[in-house]
């Protein structure tokens, strides 16, 4: 079927008032209305531009003003929700907490040649986790997400992966728990006269994209999950796609509903896999008991893995926690450029990815610290 280009003819709305000398610059926000057309809503240098498409071909194509993502395309049908398990590639790249710093990770991926110069795909068959937290405290949340959504599209027609797991603060924006949001995107909700809960609703192709997205992937015998893995959630005895599916179906609003069970609150309990931090030895009072090596090894049993790779909690490094190669955390501070590091893992030998492009052995994290 033949594709439309849209070049997006908006209406200009009034300008809302923002903070002076501030040209504010946001979305789309696309929305699917009752009618199967989208509502397509964006801010330009503080104005408020809307319009309305309708899908006439397979799918929607329409211009941006973010120059990593100029082309965003849109199908009438939903997306799928994503499988939890992957063979293991060559290469694998996984980093974490990104938290709305997009100009930081564009460096990074083009400097290590896993995105062009055009911010396309260009690592063909391997494999690039986020794992959890691409939300909250930065400025380029939206921007960020749809070039995850892009690549995501480009790395599969390749024959590779990107893999985008929900961590806390993903779940909390789209449950209305915004206490960690920029204050930009407080701006652009009362600009839009729109919660902001609501940009990531169920009528937001991008709240509809982050529904179908999974909070624990396992790809070859390394398993990916935001905060840990608690010995609590082993006693559930549930396979990954039981707890995506159960996170899934309790993603708010409200947020923060009851607690007491795990079983019952996957999403929201201390010991769950967005929040658990139990490994860390400055966390066990919170968290704890810290698991003991026997415990840890009978998680990994279960799932016949070697090792959980986790985010959430910062580290200087990525690296092992407290030398055991069974736990490796990669939660490393993106907010300043030029600090971003991630796990590379290349033919089963695993190494920090540095920003400057060259790699290191895995660092030793001591989790008193």
């Amino acid at each position: 079927m033949t594709n439309f280009l849209i070049s997006t003819a908006l209406c200009l709305l009034p300008l809302i008032s923002v903070p002076t000398n501030t040209k504010l610059n946001d979305g789309p926000y696309i929305f699917v209305k009752d009618n199967g057309s989208f509502n397509v809503v964006q801010i330009k240098d503080g104005i408020l531009e809307t319009s309305n498409h309708k899908i006439d071909s397979e799918k929607l194509l329409l211009t941006t003003l973010i120059p990593s993502v100029p082309v965003i395309e849109i199908k009438s049908s939903d997306p799928k929700v994503e499988a939890d398990y992957f063979e293991l590639p060559n290469n694998l790249l996984a980093l974490s907490d990104l938290e709305g710093n997009l100009q930081h990770l564009l460096h990074f991926l083009q400097k290590n040649k896993i995105i062009d110069n055009q911010s396309n795909w260009s690592w063909g068959q391997g494999h690039l986790v986020f794992n959890g937290d691409s939300v909250d405290r930065g400025d380029k949340v939206t921007e960020l997400l749809w070039f995850i959504r892009k690549i995501k599209k480009q790395a599969k027609e390749a024959g590779g992966q990107v893999h985008f797991i929900l961590g806390n603060h993903d779940i909390m924006i789209m449950s209305n728990d915004i206490r960690y949001t920029h204050n930009k995107y407080k701006i652009v909700s009362e600009m839009m006269d729109v919660p902001y809960y609501e940009m990531f609703g169920t009528k937001s192709v991008l709240g509809r994209w982050l529904r179908q997205q999974n909070s624990i992937v396992q790809i070859g015998p390394y398993i990916f999950v935001h905060a840990g893995y608690s010995p609590d959630l082993l006693k559930l005895n549930l396979t990954h796609t039981e707890i995506n599916n159960q996170i899934r179906a309790s993603i708010g609003p409200p947020s923060w509903p009851k607690r007491e069970n795990l079983a019952a609150s996957l999403a929201w309990h201390s010991k769950g896999p967005l929040w658990y931090r139990g490994y860390f030895d400055k966390h066990s009072k919170e968290y704890g008991p810290k698991p003991t090596k026997e415990e840890i090894e009978s998680i990994l049993k279960r799932h016949n893995a070697k090792a959980i790779i986790v985010g959430h909690t910062v580290t200087k490094d990525v690296g092992y926690l407290d030398s055991n190669k069974h736990l490796i955390g990669i939660d490393v501070h993106w907010d300043t450029i030029g600090e971003g590091e991630a796990l590379l893992i290349t033919s089963g030998k695993l190494t920090r990815l540095l920003y400057d492009g060259t790699s290191q052995p895995l660092a030793n994290i001591l989790t008193s610290n």
